[in-house]
């Protein structure tokens, strides 16, 4: 598919995608408006040390090729979604002369299995929980599908991939990166639900109090009046 691409564009073409891979696999925290940025792989193109603004490369590969899409615009910042690693990666591969990506049956099942479960998807979801400032009942909800239907094929996968490292090292870091955010949804409700229960504790203090004010200032009123 990108054949053409890097017939057209060479050494700056192979430098882009290249960059989009390295930018989509950099560890983040925290929720992410897209695979990579403009600007972060801008600073990945001069890190190559290769100079030019890869901004009609980028619309290219979105609007002709189809193998990325914006995920997030605005004055400032432009983010995008890769659509189809597999034909960026194998591009790449091509390009520095490496044989073409596995065909062991096993790896693609287990490529196949992996992609069934909408693992980018998920972990958008799980970030959106972690990150949520008042989660509530449907959050609690959801995690708990996630990790009761979801998790143990996660895990599953991780320990059938465990002989696959090189060849499948995008699904597994990626499943490592939605264990890690389901994780920190499950330590966001705790924390929310701690808040919840010191503040209704507080409530009922404060009660308690206030009618213990009330039975003493009555307790004097009677004395009074004997």
């Amino acid at each position: 598919m990108l054949d053409d691409f890097l017939a057209r564009y060479g050494e700056r073409g192979y430098a882009l995608l290249k960059a989009i891979l390295e930018e989509a696999d950099k560890p983040r925290r925290g929720p992410s408006l897209g695979d990579f940025s403009f600007k972060g792989v801008k600073a990945r193109l001069s890190s190559y040390g290769v100079d030019y603004n890869p901004a009609i490369l980028l619309s290219k590969l979105e609007r002709e090729y189809g193998v990325i899409e914006t995920s997030y615009r605005s004055g400032s910042q432009h983010w995008w979604r890769i659509v189809d690693r597999r034909a960026i990666e194998e591009a790449v591969r091509e390009y520095e002369g490496r044989p073409p990506g596995p065909h062991d049956p096993r790896v693609r099942v287990l490529r196949v299995q992996f992609a069934s479960l909408e693992p980018e998807a998920l972990l958008r979801e799980l970030e959106r929980i972690a990150s949520s400032p008042r989660p509530g009942r449907r959050e609690r909800e959801r995690l708990r599908e996630i990790a009761f239907k979801y998790l143990p094929l996660i895990a599953s996968f991780l320990e059938e991939a465990s002989g696959y490292e090189d060849e499948l090292e995008y699904e597994i870091n990626l499943a490592n990166e939605i264990l890690a955010a389901a994780e920190r949804a499950a330590r966001r409700l705790r924390d929310a639900g701690r808040s919840a229960f010191a503040l209704g504790t507080s409530v009922n203090d404060s009660i308690s109090v206030k009618s213990a004010a009330e039975r003493t200032q009555l307790n004097r009123g009677w004395e009074t009046d004997t």
